[in-house]
């Protein structure tokens, strides 16, 4: 069987080639790593990195930002080791690859963000790669929030994308962490659909929760809101 070929994604400061890893770029990693704010953390942690894409964002977001990109897969580590030295942010960012329960830190992290599997019940995929990347097997947000609750800083953030129903359940798991909702985002594809992703940030502090939608096309295909353009207008091209 040929192996299909994948041109390099473009950013405006950086590009993600996507030959090894089992899961491409898409909407979801962009999305969550345009959104987490991270202005203030000095130490990050990007769990499941995949291509390195989300470590890569936080670093031209945050001039001063040190992050450790942990990821299970060794096919995809090929990719991000290759993005991360041809980013202008190499010296900034560090690929282990690990899972993240066998990981063991050294430091409190600021924020820590992830885009994690979600398939639980589907067909497993033949491929074990994509197995890894896609399903909860080997990588869930219960282990995040567990992660979480040993190395996160006295005031630092965590930053998730899930679907609706999983985003749900885990802000009552959250709870069990000492962990508190302060921002949520419901994920409309277009107007007239219901929300497919939760965009989340805890903290180990109540606050008062930020609450809002976001709705990424207009009637059309590639026709992007306003919203989600402002967004992600400091990596997209196309913006």
């Amino acid at each position: 069987m040929v192996k299909k070929k994948y041109k390099a994604f473009n950013f405006k400061q950086f590009s993600i080639q996507q030959e090894n890893a089992a899961m491409k770029i898409g909407t979801d990693g962009i999305l969550l790593g345009a959104w987490a704010n991270t202005s203030n953390s000095n130490y990050i942690i990007d769990i499941g990195t995949g291509t390195g894409v989300i470590a890569i964002m936080q670093c031209q977001k945050n001039a001063s930002a040190l992050v450790d990109a942990v990821e299970i897969s060794n096919e995809a580590c090929i990719d991000a080791k290759q993005n991360i030295n041809n980013s202008p942010w190499k010296d900034r960012i560090v690929l282990h690859e690990s899972s993240i329960q066998k990981w063991i830190s050294n430091k409190k992290y600021d924020h820590i963000i992830s885009n994690p599997p979600f398939f639980v019940n589907s067909l497993n995929p033949e491929d074990s790669e994509r197995k890894k990347a896609r399903h909860t097997t080997h990588l869930s947000y219960v282990d995040i929030l567990e992660f979480t609750a040993e190395n996160l800083s006295n005031k630092g953030k965590v930053s998730l994308i899930l679907p609706i129903e999983d985003g749900e359940k885990c802000i009552l798991i959250s709870n069990k962490f000492e962990l508190w909702v302060s921002r949520k985002c419901f994920v409309q594809p277009k107007a007239h659909k219901k929300p497919h992703r939760l965009l989340l940030e805890f903290t180990n502090e109540k606050t008062k929760v930020s609450e809002n939608n976001l709705v990424i096309e207009n009637k059309e295909r590639h026709d992007y809101t306003e919203e989600y353009k402002s967004i992600t207008k400091d990596f997209y091209t196309i913006f």
